[in-house]
């Protein structure tokens, strides 16, 4: 393993053009814990009209040297936005031969040009020929079936896993999933773990948790749910590919925000980023806003940062499409804080976290009242989506709580 990884980054702008963005060194790579990173934007990138900052809280567009913090990282951490969570770092590892311990930009090295939102990266200045990382949905049942094999811990050669080697670099999460091309369209495709307590119980969840995040008034990317090797797949258009086959950057808020007690955040801490960021602050702190009470609704307690992004499109930065609109089977408590509380919330206390956003009082109990009402129609999405009875009882119970807990004191 290499103890120094020097990288070009490179971006794939939306209407499809390629430009060399800076240099990012990783160094001191065998002494886990105290990696050094260090980033610089190109000279011509910043002179380029089309140049943005990828991180416009940390690294703005600025011909100095940025180092980075996070000595686990080694890097700034809007590079390990790139990279996907524990399922897809797995199978990145295994594409590009890496063995433990490794440092997250070895898998950017491994990553190339394969992963979401608009960053690519090589050890020259010619950027990667291959963009994309995904396979033919005709494929995707041959995916399924080497990820039950690596679930199930058989013995398998990276030629037995050439389909998930293919779209190793998906984003996100501990399931199964892939980047797939269907219909000539982009998408992000889920499945269920051998580990889950039922053999569709995610996919339905998701399903239907994204359903009703779009009929509260969120915008949510595209889904189909598919079904493939005997099981059920969920798929979402990816909402980073733009019509011309060119690339949104996508930034966590996670890196945004930049902290390391993810449960010292606030929902008004986002909203403050996006005030400062967005070119429709209007539209995006309502649709923040509303995501937070569909989220606390429908039990979707997995509400850390990493599930919330800026995106960055030809017109400038907006808060990205609602995505991970899961409701929580094994229930716990909101990760993001509401007018300083995890738990045990009440009415009063989304109305006084929305005034923080700086929505008026009338307009956050109009959005609340609305949301509620819409939401109530919860029952008849989970039949249509197929959600089992069997382990969401408590789940059931609890959206019913909540809901009534919303139309209270109107």
């Amino acid at each position: 393993m290499k103890a120094e990884v020097n990288l070009y980054v490179h971006a794939l702008f939306t209407d499809g053009r390629i430009v060399l963005v800076g240099r990012l060194l990783s160094r001191n790579l065998y002494n886990r814990g105290n990696y050094e990173g260090f980033f610089r934007y190109d000279e011509a990138y910043l002179r380029n009209p089309l140049a943005y900052p990828l991180d416009p809280v940390h690294l703005p567009l600025d011909n100095g040297v940025f180092t980075a913090v996070n000595r686990e990282l080694g890097m700034p951490e809007v590079f390990d936005d790139s990279l996907p969570d524990a399922w897809g770092r797995h199978i990145l590892a295994r594409k590009g031969g890496l063995e433990p311990p490794y440092a997250p930009a070895h898998l950017l090295l491994a990553l190339g040009g394969s992963g979401l939102g608009r960053l690519l990266f090589s050890e020259s200045e010619v950027p990667p020929t291959s963009v994309g990382g995904s396979i033919d949905f005709a494929d995707i049942a041959k995916a399924i079936t080497e990820a039950s094999a690596l679930e199930d811990s058989i013995a398998v050669d990276n030629a037995e896993l050439r389909h998930l080697l293919a779209c190793g670099s998906s984003a996100g999460g501990a399931r199964p999933k892939v980047l797939t091309i269907l219909d000539d369209d982009l998408w992000l495709a889920k499945f269920t773990s051998r580990q889950d307590p039922h053999p569709e119980l995610f996919v339905a969840l998701e399903e239907a948790g994204l359903i009703l995040a779009r009929r509260a008034g969120l915008e949510v990317p595209e889904i189909r749910r598919e079904r493939a090797a005997g099981r059920d797949i969920l798929l979402i258009r990816r909402f980073d590919v733009t019509p011309t086959k060119g690339r949104n950057a996508l930034v966590s808020f996670r890196t945004l925000i930049g902290v390391e007690d993810h449960y010292s955040v606030s929902y008004a801490d986002l909203a403050g980023i996006v005030s400062r960021f967005s070119h429709r602050p209007k539209d995006d702190l309502e649709g923040l806003y509303r995501q937070m009470i569909v989220n606390i609704a429908l039990v979707n307690t997995d509400d850390h940062l990493q599930n919330f992004a800026m995106l960055h499109t030809r017109q400038g930065w907006r808060l990205s499409p609602a995505y991970d609109i899961v409701p929580n089977i094994y229930q716990g408590e909101q990760i993001l804080l509401v007018n300083g509380k995890h738990q045990a919330l009440n009415r009063d206390d989304i109305l006084r976290e929305g005034r923080k956003f700086g929505l008026s009082k009338q307009r956050c109990g109009r959005i609340l009242t609305e949301v509620a009402a819409r939401l109530a129609t919860w029952p008849e999405v989970f039949t249509a989506c197929r959600v089992p009875e069997e382990h969401t009882g408590n789940l059931r119970l609890s959206i019913t709580r909540r809901l009534k807990m919303l139309h209270n004191c109107q």
